[in-house]
């Protein structure tokens, strides 16, 4: 489990530098990190961003459970597959580019509005499709 959550946390945490930064330099220069310390952490060679998560967490605007792509406490229990499956993806969509992911966010929410009224629709009509006339 580690190993997958340490990779889990490594995609995420490049994803937000290649997101937010201009390169990996400018990243290192900004954080303080030695240079090559994140082409280290590309290259599998190092994992010290690990011990690094409450000031990643900061930098970045998020919490430390989604940089590791887990839960917030309490959280597993409550949710289906299909729920953690969509909060994992939801959490990925952080590394987009804010325009893109008010659009995605604003897209998704009326997609699914428009499946439940579509569905509570279809409930008040006693589940019986309506029937078009074709007239020739």
């Amino acid at each position: 489990m580690k190993n997958q959550t340490t990779e889990s946390t490594r995609e995420m945490l490049l994803s937000l530098i290649e997101a937010e930064y201009e390169s990996d330099a400018a990243f290192e220069r900004a954080t303080g990190l030695p240079e090559k310390t994140v082409n280290n952490w590309r290259r599998g060679r190092s994992a010290s961003f690990m011990k690094m998560l409450p000031m990643l967490s900061e930098r970045f605007g998020v919490h430390v459970g989604a940089l590791m792509d887990m839960p917030l406490k309490g959280e597993a229990a409550e949710l289906s597959e299909e729920e953690l499956h969509l909060l994992h993806l939801y959490r990925r969509s952080r590394t987009l580019p804010k325009e893109m992911r008010s659009a995605l966010i604003e897209t998704v929410e009326t997609t699914i509005r428009l499946y439940i009224e579509s569905a509570e629709a279809l409930a008040a009509d006693g589940g019986k499709k309506r029937k078009t006339s074709t007239k020739k």
